[in-house]
């Protein structure tokens, strides 16, 4: 967990999630997964902003 940065709260369903992003991937034939660098909240935030910035 301190090796990759995870919450102990989120550790346990690592391995099931990263299953379940392979098996999908397999099945649409995926040549990548993107993966956000942001959470959700952050992205609406960004988001928010970039509009705010464009009305200015």
């Amino acid at each position: 967990m301190e090796e990759f940065n995870l919450k102990t709260d989120r550790a346990d369903v690592i391995v099931p999630a990263a299953e379940i992003f392979l098996i999908i991937a397999g099945i649409v034939k995926a040549e990548y997964i993107h993966v956000p660098v942001i959470g959700l909240a952050d992205g609406i935030i960004d988001n928010l902003y970039a509009i705010y910035l464009k009305t200015e």
